[in-house]
């Protein structure tokens, strides 16, 4: 599908709207076509039954979708066309839907070509305009204050009366607002004094209603005069902006990344009043405010609640920004553990779409569990289990077209291995039929090479990782062993799928004496979690030192069933480059994997600290923290820093669950995790009943001795005082990613969706 400019797009919208007829597809065989259109506001897809116009089917938001996939390139359509449910040449015509972190999904075909490719195109746009909407996008835009607008019109007379509007506040943005200030506020939207408010009135009502008290009193900190002025009269001018942005928030701004050098990029402080000025142009409404120079409260808010203008230096998520040219064993790496699995680890599918969902979240080493099937076709699943198997093919055939969308680095395949000398054979054919010269087959290594290649060396390419024990001699033989672990057989690999073991060769954790001797570069040592406990407690500098060389994967206990996950902390405080973790299960522990991996452009692989790479230089031991590291290169390897933290408010919290009538008492916690001096958890107090815009101003004080490792984690609850506290939303991010000054943080919910809820905070560093 060729691209398209505004226009096209724009008459695309407009068709998707007027809607079409398409059939719906299941895996039984059962179809049926609805009339599928797109609802005005352009937030969700809806559908009617063509041959019962009563029966609705579910709507698909907008922001919930994951991926648009063209052609029968699924599960479901490939059993259709098994059993000639549908013909080779509906490829042309059909179209998935995946949603809900890809455990949803929706099989549709169009009565012709034309009528696809509109709705794939239009339905990818979008979910890209979408996914760069923000808070300051929403609160602005008239159809989505609307929406809110129609689901109080109870009666459908196009006003809402004062009982609507206050149980508006309380249903749909969280907030018991005072008698007095509701009537200040209703007066004011109330033109025509009737008691009642058009949809005019209720957005002029809501844009009072979402003015910002915390930023008028900083504002008023800022600006000459500002006593006398209102919030709806207060402006900054050029140069209080430029103070502002120079001296309390000590804005850089980043040079484009393609005027730079590879993973270099010039960062510079905002210092002319040009800048300034043109911040005004961006984020100020009033044209006539933007030609005298001059920021509104409005504007103000815009700016502060802008990506760039974050808690996170945008520069850290947005581009690869890291020397990328290291050895593979230099860098933490996402990683995941028995990625096939949607829910549990005892039932379930084995789902190729699991491994989509791991890739889209920046995983970039992912499991698959490998046995003999029937047909001479290896399958895929969890042994000894009720988890229901799915065909090795297809899983590599369905996770290919993704492999490298969020990211151009190695993509690592573990095959846990228990095939057959002959399925292994079909393994080793599946995989270079469908991968072809991305998948790793020989070395860029010399016999004498001593490192591992590095990301860089390895863009858009494919290693397997797996046992190898080789033969000694040519005919196929049945070998059997057990790693240190106690886990079960592992067939071995022979031939033409241990071809494919090139850089990650399985091996059993030992000892560092053992190791040094027999372990080289390509090696990858596998610990199971209890174990790595044991080896760091009876040798931490052995098992460090173990990562200078090989790359460790640590796995999580076989007793989590429930896909609960350790800690990672404390095996990347070892330098160990792989923690494989459950991201099936949306637990505390995964948002610290969130935010480990946001950093360097979101790719997958972050660099260790130096002091975890040139550690037979530094002596660094975790274990060991009074001792500091030592100086490399001449150079002072750590700054501990006082992070001052300021709790100022947050704004449009959800509540716990979408079935709740509670309004939330949110607090907030703030936690630290590092080294094991650098572990702390403060929270602030509770606001009751007010989850649109809560204020705390509370400030907490953390000493960090080694920010290169640690994480700072926000978590906003929901009080409840007969049961456990629900958990409404999270950021996570590493210490060294910080801004200071006063700083927005978009607030993620469940799986580490984007959700619309802030926290706004000030942030101070100094040093100890």
């Amino acid at each position: 599908m060729s691209s398209i400019n505004k226009e096209q797009m724009d008459e695309i919208l407009n068709k998707l709207k007027i809607g079409s007829i398409l059939t719906k597809r299941k895996r039984t065989g059962d179809k049926a076509s609805y009339h599928y259109f797109l609802h005005k506001n352009e937030h969700f897809v809806s559908s009617t039954r063509v041959e019962n116009a009563f029966t609705k089917a579910p709507r698909y938001y907008i922001h919930q979708i994951d991926e648009i996939r063209m052609g029968l390139n699924t599960r479901t359509f490939h059993r259709l066309l098994r059993h000639q449910y549908i013909k080779p040449e509906d490829d042309q015509y059909a179209f998935s839907i995946f949603y809900n972190n890809y455990r949803r999904e929706v099989h549709l075909i169009a009565e012709d070509t034309e009528t696809r490719d509109r709705w794939i195109q239009g339905l990818q746009y979008l979910m890209q305009a979408h996914g760069q909407k923000r808070q300051r996008h929403v609160i602005d835009e008239a159809s989505w204050i609307m929406n809110y607008f129609y689901l109080a019109d109870k009666d459908g007379s196009d006003t809402l009366t004062k009982k609507e509007c206050r149980q508006l506040l309380v249903n749909s943005f969280n907030a018991k607002v005072s008698d007095k200030e509701f009537e200040t506020l209703f007066k004011e939207a109330d033109k025509s004094g009737e008691g009642l408010l058009t949809s005019d009135e209720f957005i002029e009502f809501f844009r009072l209603f979402t003015r910002r008290k915390d930023l008028y009193r900083i504002m008023k900190k800022y600006v000459k005069n500002a006593e006398n002025q209102s919030m709806d009269t207060i402006t900054m001018s050029v140069d209080e902006l430029l103070n502002f942005l120079r001296n309390v928030q000590n804005q850089t701004v980043i040079e484009r990344p393609e005027k730079q050098s590879r993973f270099d990029f010039s960062l510079q402080l905002i210092s002319t009043l040009e800048q300034a000025q043109d911040l005004i142009n961006e984020f100020e409404s009033n044209i006539e405010l933007k030609q005298k120079g001059q920021l509104s409260l409005l504007g103000f808010r815009n700016l502060l609640l802008a990506d760039d203008f974050a808690l996170m230096k945008p520069w850290c998520s947005r581009y690869i920004y890291q020397d990328m040219t290291r050895p593979l064993n230099n860098y933490y790496i996402k990683t995941s553990h028995n990625t096939y699995l949607f829910n549990n680890q005892l039932m379930g599918d084995s789902n190729p779409e699991a491994y989509n969902r791991a890739f889209q979240t920046g995983c970039r080493a992912v499991e698959i569990d490998c046995y003999d099937g029937d047909n001479g076709r290896p399958i895929v699943k969890h042994g000894f289990t009720l988890v229901k198997p799915c065909l090795f093919e297809s899983i590599i055939r369905f996770i290919e077209p993704n492999l490298f969308k969020t990211s151009p680095y190695p993509v690592i395949l573990d095959l846990e291995n228990h095939c057959s000398v002959e399925q292994q054979h079909e393994m080793a054919r599946i995989l270079q039929d469908i991968l072809g010269d991305r998948l790793v087959s020989e070395s860029l290594l010399t016999k004498e090479s001593t490192n591992l290649p590095s990301p860089e060396d390895l863009k858009y390419k494919v290693l397997v990782r797996g046992v190898k024990i080789p033969s000694p001699i040519d005919m196929p033989q049945t070998i059997e062993t057990k790693d240190i672990n106690g886990m079960a057989n592992l067939t071995v690999v022979e031939n033409a799928l241990a071809n494919l073991i090139v850089y990650f060769q399985n091996v059993p954790y030992r000892d560092y004496e053992y190791a040094k001797d027999n372990h080289l570069c390509y090696h990858s040592p596998n610990v199971a979690e209890k174990n790595f406990d044991k080896a760091t407690k009876s040798d931490p500098m052995g098992v460090i030192r173990q990562t200078l060389k090989t790359s460790l994967r640590m796995y999580p206990d076989g007793l989590r069933q429930d896909s609960s996950n350790p800690d990672p902390i404390y095996p990347w405080n070892f330098g160990v480059q792989m923690v494989a973790l459950n991201y099936q299960n949306d637990d505390s522990v995964m948002s610290l994997a969130y935010g480990k991996f946001m950093d360097n452009g979101r790719c997958g692989y972050v660099l260790k600290p130096p002091y975890l790479i040139d550690v037979d230089k530094t002596l660094f031991n975790p274990l060991n923290y009074i001792v500091k590291p030592k100086t490399h290169s001449d150079h002072i390897i750590e700054s501990p820093q006082c992070v001052i933290i300021t709790i100022i408010s947050a704004q449009f919290l959800s509540r716990a669950n979408e079935t709740t009538s509670d309004i939330p008492d949110p607090y907030v916690m703030i936690s630290t995790h590092g080294i094991a001096c650098d572990q702390q958890t403060q929270k602030t107090k509770t606001i009751e009943n007010n989850g649109f815009d809560p204020e705390w101003n509370e400030t907490f004080q953390f000493d960090i001795h080694f920010p290169q490792m640690c994480l700072v984690r926000f978590d906003v609850y929901d009080h409840d005082t007969f049961s456990r506290d629900d958990r409404l939303a999270y950021f996570c991010l590493p210490l060294t990613t910080m801004q200071s000054g006063y700083r927005h943080i978009h607030l993620r919910a469940k799986n580490n969706n984007l959700t619309y809820s802030t926290l706004f905070i000030h942030v101070q560093f100094k040093a100890i």
